[in-house]
């Protein structure tokens, strides 16, 4: 089954034209048939075979998928709607700080999947900068796993903390990961490479290439 379509990514372009709520309302069956109900559909299939993986997954879409519609209460940036649909699939939903996960997100102007944590609470980054204290050369494997690599060549990223503690700066000299806020993986795709059949198997395969991280960060929270 293919479940975005040029329709997905052509709804996007004439919303990034027509971005107000008249435009919308008066294209919604559109939205419904083209955009909505196939990442609906996606995003219920990847949650299945995630579960398959991880029996204690068993999130509903609207836990995991992110709305259309824009919090423009802080934004210079009144426009009503986002220009692409997004969802993170994990034991948790959208609020997941613990658990490893898979996040897609396409639209016109950026298609991407990501895996990894995100956003970890207080207590699971500790647990990790412990580990990588502990085990610097052990995490060193985890991140340049060939499988891993072959699906996100770039390995781990996330934005890092400039200083630390001195416990953990004498660790950031021999592995600088010690100073990362979050650890994720994220790998970009064109249109072309998203729009084929059996999507949400190409998704679910991201989160299995992370399988040696992805069994570390639930013995965390064990």
């Amino acid at each position: 089954m293919k479940y975005i379509t040029s329709e997905f990514y052509n709804f996007f372009k004439d919303l990034a034209a027509n971005n107000n709520r008249e435009w919308f309302n008066a294209h919604k069956e559109k939205y419904t048939e083209h955009v909505f109900n196939p990442f609906k559909s996606l995003t219920e299939n990847v949650i299945k075979k995630m579960s398959d993986i991880d029996p204690n997954i068993q999130i509903t879409y609207k836990d995991a998928a992110f709305r259309i519609y824009r919090d423009i209460r802080f934004s210079a940036d009144k426009s009503p709607y986002k220009l692409w649909m997004g969802a993170v699939v994990n034991r948790i939903g959208r609020k997941n700080s613990s658990f490893p996960e898979i996040y897609f997100q396409f639209g016109p102007g950026e298609n991407f999947i990501a895996g990894g944590l995100y956003q970890p609470d207080k207590e699971i980054l500790y647990k990790i900068r412990e580990y990588i204290a502990r085990h610097p050369k052990t995490f060193d494997k985890i991140n340049n796993d060939e499988i891993l690599r072959k699906y996100f060549p770039e390995g781990f990223q996330g934005e890092r903390n400039k200083r630390l503690t001195k416990e953990w700066m004498k660790i950031a000299d021999q592995q600088a990961f010690i100073l990362n806020k979050n650890f994720y993986t994220f790998r970009k795709y064109r249109p072309e490479e998203i729009m084929i059949k059996n999507l949400d198997e190409f998704i679910v395969s991201h989160y299995q290439a992370m399988q040696k991280w992805n069994s570390f960060l639930i013995k965390l929270n064990t």
